[in-house]
Formats: C-alpha cells, structure tokens, sequence
C-alpha cells in the first residue's frame, strides 16, 4: 500500500467532522476518530469518556492508543475491509481505511467497546498493560468493566456506518484532488493577460456547483443520527434502507455532472430524499407519484424537482399535527410540461406567497423561498423567461409547479 505524502487535515472540514463524531456517540455511545497514516488524529475532540478517556489522560497512554490506530489502520490498509483488533490496554477496536486511487490516506477508528464481558483474565491483562501509568487501578477496573458490550448483529450494522463515513470522506478526498489537478492544469496553459479574469470566472462556476452538489450539514447529521438511534434500538434493517437511501442522495451529489438530466432520473433522487424523510416522519408523511412514462425522458435542470419536494416536506408537512400527504404529478398540454408538487401541510404564509407571485422572486432573507428562487431562474435561464414556478397556496394546500417545453435531446448521465 502507498502511503500519501500529503496531510489529510486540510481536506477535512473539521467542525462537520466534529459533529458527525458527536452524533455518533451520543446515539450509540461509542467513540470513532479520524486518524492519519500514522494513527495521529486529525480533528481532535473530547467524545472520550471512562476508561478511554483516563487513559488518553496521560502522555505514554495517549502515545499507545496513538501506535494501536496505527497498527489496525496498517492492517485494514492491507485488506482494504472492515478490521477489528483489540487495543494496547485490551478494549476492542473496529477499523477501515481511508484509500483513494491506491494510496493509504488514513484510518476511521472506533473504540470503547467490548465484544464480550471482560473475565479475570482480561482485567488482569489490562492492569498489567497500564501498571505504569501512574492511575487508579480500582477506578481502572470499573471504567475496563463499565465499557459498552455489542452483539454481533449491531457490531455488524456499526462497521457498515462507519464504512459508510469512510468512503463519504474518500469521495471528498477524491474530489480535491481531481480539482486541484484541473485548476493547475488549467492554470499552466493559461496565457499570463487572462489568469486573473479565467480564474475568477473559474471560482465563481466552482461555488455555483459547490451549492448545486451540497447536502446541507444539518441534513446529513440529523440523517446520520436517524441511522445511529436506529442501530440503538437494534432496528438493523430500517438503518440499512437509510443508509443505502442516503448513499444515493451522496452519489447524485457527488457525481452528477450534467445540467439537463432526465426527469426519470431526477425522480430517483427524489424518492431516496423521500425515503430518509419517511423514516424521520413515520406514518406522518404519505407519499403518491403520478408521472406518465411519457414524460419519464423529459429534460429538467438537476436538482429542479428535489427542492420543491424538500420545501413541502418541512415547511408544510412538518409543522402539521397529523398524518400528511404529499402528491407528485406530471402532466402535458401543447407541447408543454407541467410537474407539480402538491401537499396538505399548513399552507405558504400569505405574504409570502403575494411576493413570489407579484415580483417572480424573493429577497435573500426568506429562507422558505431560496430554493424556490433558485430554480426558477435556473429554468428560465435554460428555457426562456416563459417557463418557471408557478406558486398557489392556502391553509390545508399548497401547490408548486415546474413549468417546462416537452425537451427530449439526448442526455448521457454518469453511472451511478
């Protein structure tokens, strides 16, 4: 395996990092840490607690628990699988590793764990492990004992999880690398009088990509807790569906580099967010589409359908006390498409709804309609200012449609 050269910290946003951490341990009381090629952490956080947290107390403990990630992180390197092994002072420790194009970047660790109650023997393994750190060994026995027991089943559904936020942070990886080497590339070949205009257009069309290809961060960490308080409550397949529901929504995201897609695949993604709303809401949020297979190669804007879905869902049905209901249809008129979003949530406030309707947009401080905004101009930018978001609302109703030309070009989208 090759080691990178390079530091993983820069490529990690720590405070999104901290947080997923955070979610993590606090659903199933068990710690995971980010660590480099070497077992050093990247992001530094204070999740440890008990045993773990008395020996990372101390200078030489810190040190072991460092060269026991190091030692997993190599071995599960090697595999390129899920490794589990037991740390310097006996506890239990679940690894994967962090590779991207054949080169070891670092190690996802989890600790504080033990696959079976500790016996005599263990706790005198320990004590003998740690005699020379100078602790408490009353207090050491109590912590070593006191550490979480797994069954096999959620061992099983924790190293999936923990999987998946390895290959969520390869992608990421990946992807500055695949941008750095694009803008050197662009910038060397650049003639010296338009560098600082080609780049500046450059920065723009990254951060427009940037917020088109995002999931927003409380998104993903109130999806990962969803995942985690169900592998808690040993619900190991609902937090599957969840996983694999969100793992859609990342790829899209991720690798999705066309502007015009079809509306098939537009709908995919829609029913993945679906999917991860329906488990955060339960029988709250019943789902109908209605799309004629006529209209399944319709070209829409990427992301155009998803975020009228993602407003009906929490603006409207969220706040509703009760079952709500959420429809999805698509129908055709003189060579012209309509897609509509409709709910029975509580309604657009009426100010609102008045300044969509009168100016065709909304100031950048109404949160609800951003969304909205953006794909309104996004469609009239691609099809002529006679298409857009047509908005009509009243309490108990909402309607929002997506007017399109019937556009059948030929459209070539990346595997999923």
């Amino acid at each position: 395996m090759i080691l990178s050269p390079e530091n993983l910290s820069h490529l990690i946003d720590k405070v999104k990092f901290i947080k997923i951490v955070e979610c993590f341990t606090r659903a199933t009381d068990i710690t995971i840490d980010i660590n480099d090629v070497y077992g050093n952490p990247v992001v530094k956080h204070n999740f440890f607690y008990g045993f773990c947290a008395a020996i990372r107390s101390t200078t030489e403990g810190l040190k072991r628990c460092i060269r026991s990630n190091a030692e997993i992180g190599f071995r599960t390197a090697a595999t390129g699988e899920v490794c589990f092994g037991t740390c310097h002072a006996g506890g239990t420790l679940i690894a994967v590793p962090l590779v991207v194009d054949g080169q070891f970047w670092g190690s996802i660790t989890c600790g504080q764990i033990h696959l079976a109650p500790p016996d005599e023997e263990d706790v005198e393994q320990m004590l003998r492990a740690t005699a020379d750190l100078g602790l408490d060994q009353r207090e050491l026995v109590r912590g070593f004992k006191e550490i979480q027991v797994i069954t096999a089943d959620k061992c099983q559904a924790i190293s999936q999880l923990i999987q998946y936020v390895a290959n969520y942070i390869a992608e990421l990886i990946y992807r500055a690398k695949i941008q750095e080497k694009e803008a050197h590339e662009k910038l060397r070949t650049m003639h010296e009088a338009r560098i600082r205009a080609e780049l500046e257009k450059s920065l723009r069309l990254a951060e427009l990509k940037n917020l088109q290809a995002q999931i927003k961060p409380h998104f993903l960490f109130n999806t990962l807790s969803t995942i985690t308080s169900l592998v808690s409550l040993n619900k190991n397949q609902k937090a599957l569906e969840t996983l694999y529901a969100l793992s859609n929504l990342l790829r899209c995201y991720l690798h999705q580099s066309k502007e015009l897609v079809p509306l098939r695949e537009e709908l995919k993604y829609v029913q993945s967010y679906l999917t991860i709303q329906q488990t955060r809401l339960g029988n709250r949020l019943n789902v109908t589409i209605d799309v004629p297979e006529n209209l399944q190669e319709l070209a829409v804007p990427f992301l155009s359908l998803q975020p009228l879905v993602e407003n009906a869902c929490i603006h409207g049905l969220e706040p509703k006390e009760g079952p709500g209901h959420l429809i999805i249809t698509g129908e055709m008129e003189g060579g012209i498409c309509q897609l509509s979003v409709i709910d029975d949530g509580v309604g657009i406030p009426p100010q609102i709804l008045a300044q969509f309707n009168d100016q065709n947009q909304l100031k950048p401080d109404v949160t609800r309609g951003i969304g909205l905004q953006n794909v309104n101009e996004r469609i009239k930018l691609y099809f002529g200012p006679q298409y857009g978001i047509n908005l009509a609302s009243r309490p108990g109703w909402t309607k929002v449609s997506l007017k399109l030309p019937f556009y059948l070009p030929k459209i070539t989208t990346e595997a999923s």
